[in-house]
């Protein structure tokens, strides 16, 4: 798939601390040479729906972030990132 990133996930993402940054270029890598089947089937990826919020989905970045992504076609479009696992599926 081919990642995409609006200027406002840059944003955020810069402001995160590089652990983070790391293991989002990591998570990149793997986008950049899987399909969406691939993502979804990748252990500690976890690619999956946000039911609460379709059609959006939810990625892990690292042990507890994930970000909200789009799925359009092959590109793979990060949104937003939160820390906390439960806020990215709209969770207190």
């Amino acid at each position: 798939m081919n990642p995409s990133f609006p200027d406002a996930f840059v944003l955020k993402l810069l402001r995160q601390e590089a652990s983070l940054i790391n293991a989002f270029r990591r998570l990149v890598e793997k986008v950049e040479t899987r399909t969406e089947q691939q993502l979804r089937e990748t252990k500690g990826i976890h690619l999956e729906p946000i039911k609460t919020d379709p059609p959006y989905q939810s990625i892990r970045l690292d042990r507890g972030p994930r970000a909200k992504v789009l799925v359009d076609g092959d590109t793979l479009v990060f949104l937003d990132l939160d820390q906390d696992h439960d806020k990215t599926y709209g969770r207190k």
